[in-house]
This record gives structure tokens, C-alpha cells and sequence, in this order.
């Protein structure tokens, strides 16, 4: 929720603030920065501290960084509550699976991460209605003191009825490994965003692409280290986990899909105010559009693949987002709103059924020692994909602020959808080989009842 409701409040803070709205798109970004950065470091110090010790200090960290935010006198301060924000949200992200996993007995879990996901899709639902009402009505402080409020509820709840547990190793975290890992992706998002403005070939942009280059090489290379593995610590990221086609191309694919959706996400509000004149609430009601679609479509596909396999829905997901895209790259000043809708809802339908199926896929052949581990790495493949679409948003509306408004369509975004789409169609035929390669999948249960080895 915390994301959605200000991509729909950026043209108002630009306002405010007297900045471009490319410029308070990194009010998105960096949050998102900031909770992918320490979202494994906040995974590890819950093994070492306690679960619910990090959960509940998350949130509180999280209402301390929303109060800040509100009461921020320009976006410098802002965005430094901001970073506040995503560390305490990674605290209790990277644990709250775990916990759920913890308390619950084991023919219950299924129904209790079903209701977190619940949950998550409808913070998706009501982020950007919610947001879009109360700029209109109040002003964009008001979400904040929002989420404040919930955070502050939701910490009591926690302290009141969340059982204490004990730490489950005394390993160190691997912190030379996130450090590497925070320069690598931080480096790559500052590129990213920044190359527009500064020009793609300038000497800083090619700076910033190399430190991100060399600072992965050597945190793969530390991660992936004999000796390193032997020593004891726990890894930042556990990189031999990825030994399977089917894992590479999930989390490949999860960070495509939501990388798409959450561009669109952020760039869709800015072409529905500027470009077609409609009001904010209005905006937020068809933006809220793709995450009740996602919540409709994705229970079904994720029972109806237990039954008849993920890749038919992963399939027909990926040729529905790449329609949906490519809709939305052509829309028009005159553009009728159903049409603009129908194209929402299409592209949350697509992803509610390549979601669920696509985890299912990732988790039934991940070890079963290391089944936490792998669902902390689809949270933060979740987060990337939605930082490097807001970085992605970002550039898209840096390179239409300078035309007016109803040029933005031509400034590059409808050439970004068409190439969106075409990674999507390339995706397609990328699974369609690996299932032909690999054999026919034949759905969760039957291959949880193999056991795998690393």
C-alpha cells in the first residue's frame, strides 16, 4: 500500500515542492531501494535476534520514517525519511513469512500465507484509490499520517499477540557481501535514473554501469566461493540455489512481470491526469483496477494449476501481458476510458496467472531446507522488479517533461510498452522451450513429493 498511494500523489508533491515530476518519481524508487538493499541483511539478523524481535521493530521503524515524511519541509528530507521507511519495512517483509511458518501447524500454513496474500493485494487495491481520494479531499501529508496510523496499530497487535522465539543460529551475517550487493544494485538504479538527465554516454553514467558491474562480479564470486560456503557464516544471498531452468527463468521472470506492472503502475496515473484530464480519484479508480483483477484471477490459477500443471496458465499469463502492453502503448488523448480500463484489467488478470503458478514452480523444486531462504528471494525479486520499473517509470516521464503534456505518448513511452511487450513474447517462447526440454510440468504436488538435493 505504502508504494501505490504515492504514485498517484507524484504530480502533486512535484508541485509542492517545485520539482519535476521525474524528478519525486525517487520518492518511489528509493524506497523500493531501500527495502531490496536490506531485505536478505534484515532476513539474517531475524535468525540471529529473534524473528519477532526485527518484526516488530520494523514497524515501528516504518511509523517513525511515515512521521517524518509528513512533516518533511522539501524532498531532500523526504527522501531521507523515505530510506527511513523501506529499512523498517524490510525488517518485518524478510520476516513475517517466517513467523507465519513458525506458528502456525503445518496443515494450516497454506490458508495462513493465502491470507497474507490476501492482504498484500488488497494494500495493492487500496494504495492507489485511497491515495487518489485523499489528495483530493486533504493533501498528499495526509497518506502518510495514513500509514502511521496503521503501522502504529499493527505494531500493538504485534506486541500484544505475537509469541517470543528464540534465535535459530548463532551464524554472522555476510556483511562485506552486502555491502558488495548494496553498491552493485545502488550504482545500477542511480544509472538508470540518471542517464537521461546527464546524457547515456557520459563518463559518470559509464562510472556508475561500472561499479555496478564489478561490485556483482565480486559479490558472485564471494558468494559462490568454496571457501566462503565453508565458513560457517550466513550467506547474504544463497547463490547455489539457483541450479534449476525452471528457478532461473521464475525469478527472471518475476522480476520482468512485476518490473512491467509496476512502471505502468507509475507512469499510467501521470498520462490519466496530464494527458486524458481526468481528477485524481478518477486516476486512482482505474489504476485500482489491475490489482482486483490480480486478486480475482490469481486464487484460480493458483488451484487450477495444482490440478492441471503451471505452464498452461504461466502461458496464456505472458500472452496476456504482452496484449495488455502493447494496448496501453497506443492509448491516445481521446481514448475512450472503457478501452483504458479493459486494458488494466487484462494486465491484472495476466499477472494473477502467472503469479501464483510461477512460485509454485520456484518452490517445488527448491530444497526443502531451504524453502525459507527461496521465499525471502521471491519477496526480493517482488521488490526489484517494482524498484527497476519505477527507475524504468522514472526515465519514461524524465524524457516527456520537457514536451507538453499531450506528447507525452510520443516521448518514448510508446516505444518502451512495444519493447516491454516484446520481452514478455520473448519470455514466452523462452518457457515454452524449457518446458519442451525439461518435460511436462506436472504440477506442485507431484513434484513436492520428490525430494531434491542441492
Amino acid at each position: 500500500m505504502s508504494a501505490g498511494m504515492f504514485n498517484i500523489a507524484l504530480v502533486d508533491i512535484a508541485d509542492d515542492f517545485g520539482k519535476s515530476v521525474a524528478t519525486t518519481q525517487w520518492v518511489v524508487t528509493i524506497y523500493l531501494l531501500a527495502v531490496s538493499i536490506c531485505l536478505p541483511l534484515m532476513g539474517a539478523v531475524g535468525d540471529m535476534k529473534g524473528k519477532r524481535q526485527v518484526h516488530n521493530a520494523g514497524l515501528f521503524v516504518f511509523m517513525l520514517g511515515g512521521l517524518g515524511c509528513a512533516l518533511a519541509p522539501n524532498l531532500p528530507a523526504l527522501l531521507a525519511f523515505r530510506v527511513l521507511q523501506g529499512i523498517g519495512a524490510s525488517m518485518y517483509q524478510a520476516n513475517n513469512m517466517a513467523l507465519i511458518v513458525a506458528l502456525f501447524p503445518p496443515d494450516k500454513r497454506g490458508r495462513a500465507l493465502g491470507t497474507v496474500s490476501t492482504f498484500v493485494a488488497a494494500g495493492a487495491l487500496i494504495g492507489p484509490s485511497l491515495g487518489g481520494a485523499v489528495i483530493e479531499w486533504f493533501s498528499w501529508r495526509t497518506n502518510f499520517w495514513l500509514l502511521c496510523a496503521v503501522a502504529l496499530g499493527a505494531w500493538l497487535l504485534a506486541q500484544r499477540y505475537l509469541p517470543s522465539d528464540r534465535a535459530a543460529g548463532k551464524a554472522a551475517p555476510d556483511m562485506p557481501g552486502a555491502a558488495l550487493f548494496s553498491v552493485s544494485l545502488t550504482a545500477l538504479v542511480l544509472a538508470l535514473n540518471l542517464g537521461n538527465a546527464w546524457g547515456w554516454t557520459s563518463a559518470s553514467v559509464w562510472l556508475l554501469f561500472g561499479m555496478f558491474g564489478i561490485a556483482a562480479i565480486l559479490f558472485a564470486r564471494r558468494s559462490l566461493s568454496e571457501r566462503w560456503m565453508a565458513s560457517g557464516r550466513h550467506p547474504f544471498i544463497r547463490l547455489g540455489l539457483f541450479n534449476h531452468a525452471y528457478i532461473i527463468f521464475g525469478v527472471l521472470l518475476t522480476v520482468v512481470t512485476y518490473a512491467a506492472a509496476f512502471a505502468t503502475q507509475l507512469v499510467l496515473p501521470v498520462l490519466l491526469r496530464n494527458v486524458m484530464g481526468v481528477s485524481p480519484a478518477v486516476a486512482g479508480l482505474i489504476v485500482m483496477a489491475y490489482p482486483v483483477s490480480l486478486i480475482v484471477s490469481a486464487p484460480i490459477s493458483g488451484g487450477s494449476s495444482d490440478r492441471f500443471g503451471s505452464a498452461p496458465f504461466i502461458m496464456l499469463g505472458l500472452g496476456g501481458m504482452a496484449a495488455s502492453l502493447t494496448a496501453l502503448g497506443f492509448l491516445e488523448a481521446d481514448t475512450r476510458i472503457v478501452y483504458v480500463v479493459a486494458f488494466v484489467v487484462l494486465l491484472g488478470c495476466s499477472m494473477g496467472l502467472i503469479t501464483a503458478p510461477n512460485n509454485s514452480i520456484i518452490m517445488s523444486r527448491t530444497p526443502k531446507q531451504n524453502l525459507g531462504m527461496m521465499s525471502s528471494m521471491i519477496a526480493l525479486n517482488r521488490n526489484l522488479g517494482m524498484m527497476f520499473g519505477a527507475a524504468f517509470g522514472g526515465l519514461l516521464l524524465s524524457s516527456g517533461s520537457s514536451a507538453p503534456s499531450a506528447a507525452l505518448p510520443e516521448s518514448g513511452i510508446r516505444e518502451w510498452y512495444v519493447a516491454m511487450a516484446s520481452v514478455i513474447l520473448v519470455s514466452l517462447l523462452a518457457f515454452i522451450w524449457i518446458v519442451k526440454s525439461g518435460g511436462k510440468d506436472r504440477g506442485v504436488e507431484g513434484v513436492q513429493k520428490q525430494e531434491s538435493v542441492v
